[in-house]
């Protein structure tokens, strides 16, 4: 039997430590300039590699606790020096606020034990970390202020995320995770069996419809916030704008198969991103 292995070390620089995969975050930061983008690049490192702790499944479970643990005390000021000299140096230059970098570990400690959810109500929080807390930072990053530009952040971070638990449903059931709100399965009585065996029924069709209706709930929140933003801070903000499109055009292939989350993964092609990049640079909006 393989010997979990040890717990990952805080690297010295950050940047050289991180293999970058292929995201929809890289063609969104195309629209920042020199210096943000490569902040915002380092920031996605860093979130890449916490989670990456948290999704390895060669690493025991109290393993990982301790590897996150370990970036939780980095973070508070008195143990700073154990942090990447790169990661230091970026949140120092940005101000960033520390507390929504624990924040985002305190969401990957959530995803290290037995993942579920009684109800919408304790999903929420676990989103607000992961992905909210991610877009109050990256805000930062962008160089967007203001109390609307933050809940844009919040608010689209929340439908980001719902609609990741959507697609990755199968997935995540391969690790026995389960996002969906236990309450929810009840409602549309479906198992957490079913959930873990990827059983198709049409009681699973009404439940992944009722979560992606959700999702649309939360998009629409976050185009309110929009509407509301200036004409700087709409232009501060497009690599979240193109997120939103690229998401809202996952979520609508989806929706289109009726939920086949099960047998398919759900991608959009580069082609179709560039094409939506184009279109937020020519849109004025």
């Amino acid at each position: 039997m393989e010997e979990p292995r040890s717990s990952p070390d805080i690297p010295r620089k950050l940047r050289s430590a991180v293999r970058r995969r292929s995201s929809n975050l890289i063609p969104a930061l195309l629209l920042l300039e020199g210096d943000r983008r490569s902040d915002a690049l380092l920031f996605g490192d860093w979130c890449r590699h916490v989670d990456d702790i948290a999704d390895n499944r060669s690493l025991a479970p109290d393993v990982k606790h301790a590897a996150l643990e370990s970036w939780l005390r980095a973070l508070a000021a008195e143990h700073e020096g154990s942090l990447p000299e790169d990661f230091l140096e970026m949140i120092r230059r940005r101000n960033l606020d520390r507390e929504l970098l624990r924040e985002i570990i305190r969401g990957m400690l959530r995803d290290c034990g037995l993942v579920r959810f009684a109800r919408f109500a304790d999903l929420e929080p676990y989103c607000r970390r992961v992905a909210s807390a991610v877009g109050l930072v990256s805000t930062r990053i962008f160089g967007a202020q203001g109390a609307v530009a933050e809940r844009y952040a919040e608010q689209l971070g929340i439908a980001l995320q719902l609609t990741n638990i959507l697609r990755d449903v199968a997935e995540d059931a391969a690790m026995d995770r389960i996002y969906i709100p236990l309450e929810d399965l009840e409602r549309f009585g479906v198992s957490e069996a079913e959930i873990l065996s990827g059983s198709t029924s049409p009681a699973m069709t009404h439940l992944l419809h009722y979560q992606a209706e959700r999702v649309d709930s939360w998009f629409a929140k976050a185009e309110i916030a929009w509407s509301k933003l200036t004409v700087n801070q709409k232009r501060l903000m497009r690599p979240a704008r193109l997120m939103s499109a690229i998401y809202r055009e996952l979520l609508l292939a989806i929706h289109r198969d009726r939920y086949d989350v099960f047998a398919k993964r759900y991608r959009v092609s580069g082609p179709k991103k560039l094409a939506l990049l184009l279109q937020l640079m020519t849109s004025g909006n």
